[in-house]
């Protein structure tokens, strides 16, 4: 008993899990579009599947469901004319599914937007020429919003036309731009994805920043090259001193300083054996030692060196 007790209930279990599942599980409608009527194609096969359909004006409306699209198991409804925004959901019973959106003008509701930077301004470019502007004539008109790039978009402008110049920009900064349609002065459709472009500066002002440098360059560096001669020329002796290399006695004299070179090595020895001879200090010749007066008397004489005896 228990077994089967405990079998029922969990199936019990896993019926409830499956239906809450399938609730959840609820298929969107398919292929929703907007022409003059709106189009789908069915959330799935199975039989009593319901739709309704509703719309809204601006983004700060309310849906409102469209008459005779309510609970319907039709794949069409007719709405108004002019700038609508439509989802559709599936019913069946109490579960309903997502709701799909779409735009009467399928290539409107979003702008699509190009940005050309030039110095101290930035041009928008609404590229496509959609329907919503010759549907609504004066009533039609787009909002852009740009600031600075990280924050908020805060700056608004309005035009009617295409293109949209932004003045008055900080070159060298990135500026961002976001441009969503207006229908009868609500906003209309979603925003255009954000663009950002930076601000560049003119040719002329880039080439007046190089020859700037260029010549703040050129003094600083005359500057530094002539302050580094002043400096030389103040402190030649210092710089030739500390450029000079270190002095350094030779080794021997460094062994001798030292006590390590050996002193004998300084005196002067004499062999015992060496023969002692008188020491000639002047020579001169025989002539010029005898006098004019004895020189005459000096030819009778056998021969001259005995005079040089006699003379010493």
């Amino acid at each position: 008993m228990l077994c089967l007790n405990g079998v029922l209930l969990f199936w019990t279990l896993c019926h409830v899990i499956r239906q809450a599942w399938s609730e959840e599980e609820l298929s969107s409608p398919r292929d929703v579009r907007v022409d003059s009527a709106v189009h789908w194609s069915p959330a799935t096969d199975r039989p009593g599947i319901k739709y309704t359909v509703q719309y809204r004006t601006s983004d700060l409306e309310k849906w409102h469901n469209i008459s005779g699209c309510v609970q319907t198991e039709l794949t069409t409804c007719n709405i108004q004319s002019g700038c609508v925004m439509v989802r559709v959901l599936a019913q069946e019973g109490n579960r309903t599914s997502r709701s799909v959106e779409a735009c009467r003008h399928a290539d409107s509701c979003s702008p699509e937007v190009q940005l050309t930077s030039k110095e101290g301004l930035l041009m928008v470019h609404m590229v496509k020429n959609n329907r919503l502007l010759e549907d609504n004539g004066d009533h039609f008109e787009y909002h852009v919003q740009y600031g600075r790039d990280g924050e908020e978009l805060k700056q608004d402008l309005y035009t009617s036309t295409s293109l949209k110049t932004i003045e008055r920009l900080d070159v060298g900064r990135r500026y961002c731009v976001q441009v969503r349609y207006l229908c009868y002065q609500k906003p209309f459709g979603t925003p255009s994805v954000q663009h950002c472009e930076s601000i560049p500066e003119s040719e002329r002002t880039q080439k007046k920043k190089i020859v700037a440098i260029g010549v703040t360059s050129t003094i600083l560096l005359g500057v530094m090259v002539v302050g580094l001669m002043l400096f030389i020329y103040r402190h030649h002796k210092k710089i030739k001193q500390f450029l000079q290399p270190p002095l350094r006695l030779p080794d021997h004299y460094c062994e001798y300083l030292s006590g390590v070179f050996p002193q004998q090595a300084l005196s002067l020895t004499t062999s015992p054996c060496e023969d002692r001879h008188d020491i000639i200090s002047i020579i001169c010749l025989e002539e010029d030692l005898i006098p004019e007066s004895d020189r005459e008397q000096d030819y009778d004489l056998p021969n001259g060196l005995d005079f040089l005896d006699h003379y010493e």
